[in-house]
């Protein structure tokens, strides 16, 4: 653990963000509002000028590109030994500026689960005010772009599933929806636009971009400062009121570690100077899997040709046609189980073939719907492979693992549902068979391989630094690192359970209660 009195040369500031994704532009806005605190935001990518960042339909695009940190996971499922790609946004505004869009609060349960594993005060009475609050400066709306084909996806599944009322937004939820999205006059209007931007023109906020966080810096037992790395080498910045981490599920879990903290064995083991001894850290990592289902169509009304000529200068001229829209443009929920209480799967539909995990283009005209785990048992973990830091995490979801097979059980259902909902009277006269994994895979064990190979995530990753007690999680309720002050955690990683859905919203709403706690001093 490097120590402060070792530098020279450093800004000196009130509060230092590590991240400047969905939380850290929240936190960013709320902790410079007063004028008073000087707050620095560091970010290891630049400022988003790709013009894809901008068009709705255009994020696959920046996979695989200089806007994303471009992770793979360790090998999944068993015996077929598939890598699964890991995009997570690298540049002001992260990942909400690579994302589908999809604007969704979460479930109550979700937040029920949070308050019985050691989340007190983070029940849905405690946050869903918050969500409500957020959204008088988040855009947030049904796709009006959608196409005609992802409202007959709705009707197909609400004659399936059924339907529980006007919005997923607000409660409890079962059903299909046209989703609603962070979407303003046909351009993506993400976390970076509603907060970021007009928190830059503050004086006391100064964002570093093209700095990587190397290590945390720590005196006595807090969090003093953090030593970066950028094109001119090595500096480093001191905070005079604390340190906040929201370099998201992947990256804040891999930081506290190269800086000493995590499980001290795994960390000796590398050479690691272990500064506290927390088991946790890296641990309980949650994605949502999903399987692309493609039907090919009777027609070529699909987005296969979304990048015609046509189609570019309706987007240019009027920002409409299918460049405005976010792609996955309808969402349904259900469960696998009557039993259940609360929906475990979620199809989501796109008027267009997902190919390869979207890194290539369509090749036919078709329809997907992605089946997908929203509440998944088996849990996997970040963890470093050496203690340099130019090296990737190891990335491992341990997808299917779960004892019981929960898991494999709810997507083979999830698949099924699929197909009932492809076969319903408003859907079907779209379509002209499956493409994939196609009918003639009908067998369990041969549709669980046909999943299995073709298997990704929704790019949900979740629960690596947890909110528990010292012996259970990570950070406290108040988000406060056990055993270090003025050290606090504010992203996807602090969630003790992934929510059912789409978590901006729920990242977005743990930042900003993150910037109560920590303006109370808590």
């Amino acid at each position: 653990m490097l120590t402060i009195g070792l530098m020279e040369h450093f800004v000196v500031v009130d509060y230092i963000i590590v991240g400047a994704g969905t939380a850290g532009c929240v936190l960013a806005d709320r902790l410079s509002a007063n004028g008073r605190n000087q707050v620095l935001l560091v970010e290891a990518g630049r400022k988003p000028r790709n013009p894809f960042i901008k068009i709705p339909a255009g994020f696959a695009k920046l996979f695989k590109g200089g806007n994303a940190w471009n992770y793979e996971s360790a090998p999944q499922c068993g015996a077929l030994k598939r890598q699964i790609y890991v995009p997570r946004g690298k540049m002001l505004g992260g990942s909400a500026n690579i994302n589908a869009m999809i604007h969704q609060w979460g479930h109550p349960d979700d937040f029920a689960a949070w308050t019985e594993s050691g989340a007190t005060g983070w029940g849905w009475d405690s946050v869903s005010s918050i969500f409500a609050k957020m959204e008088e400066k988040l855009e947030c709306a049904p796709n009006s772009h959608a196409h005609p084909a992802s409202s007959d996806f709705v009707d197909a599944a609400r004659s399936v599933i059924g339907h529980s009322g006007d919005s997923y937004n607000g409660g409890a939820y079962e059903g299909a929806w046209i989703a609603h999205t962070n979407i303003r006059n046909g351009k993506r209007y993400s976390v970076y636009d509603s907060h970021l931007k007009p928190a830059m023109k503050r004086r006391n906020l100064v964002t570093l971009t093209g700095m990587t966080v190397s290590n945390l810096i720590t005196e006595n037992g807090s969090a003093v400062g953090v030593m970066m790395d950028g094109p001119q080498g090595r500096t480093a910045a001191r905070a005079k009121a604390g340190v906040v981490l929201t370099a998201g599920a992947i990256e804040t879990p891999t930081l506290l570690m190269r800086s000493g903290i995590g499980s001290g064995a795994s960390l000796q083991a590398l050479g690691i100077e272990t500064y506290r001894d927390s088991p946790h850290v890296g641990q309980h990592l949650q994605d949502h899997p999903m399987m692309p289902m493609v039907f090919q169509t009777t027609h070529s009304d699909t987005y296969k040709s979304a990048e015609s000529l046509t189609n570019l200068l309706r987007y240019i001229l009027k920002k409409s046609g299918p460049l405005a829209s976010n792609a996955a443009e309808a969402i349904a929920f259900a469960r696998s189980s009557p039993k259940l209480t609360a929906p475990d799967i979620e199809l989501i539909f796109a008027p267009f073939e997902w190919r390869e995990q979207a890194l290539q283009p369509p090749a036919i005209h078709g329809f997907s719907i992605g089946a997908a785990i929203v509440a998944p048992h088996s849990r996997g973990s970040v963890s470093l492979t050496t203690r340099h830091g130019q090296v990737p995490p190891k990335i491992d979801f341990g997808f299917f693992t779960d004892k019981d097979g929960q898991d494999r059980k709810a997507m083979l259902a999830a698949v099924l549902l699929a197909r009932k909902i492809a076969q319903q009277p408003s859907l079907s006269p779209h379509i002209s068979r499956e493409h994939l994994p196609g009918t003639d895979v009908k067998d369990y064990d041969a549709l669980f391989t046909e999943i299995c190979r073709n298997l990704q995530t929704v790019y949900h990753p979740a629960g690596t630094c947890r909110i528990g007690s010292s012996g259970d999680g990570v950070v406290s309720p108040r988000l406060k690192v056990h055993g270090l002050d003025r050290l606090w955690i504010a992203d996807a990683s602090v969630m003790p359970q992934l929510v059912r859905g789409h978590p901006n919203a729920a990242v977005a709403m743990i930042a900003s209660r993150a910037a109560e706690f920590i303006a109370k001093g808590a």
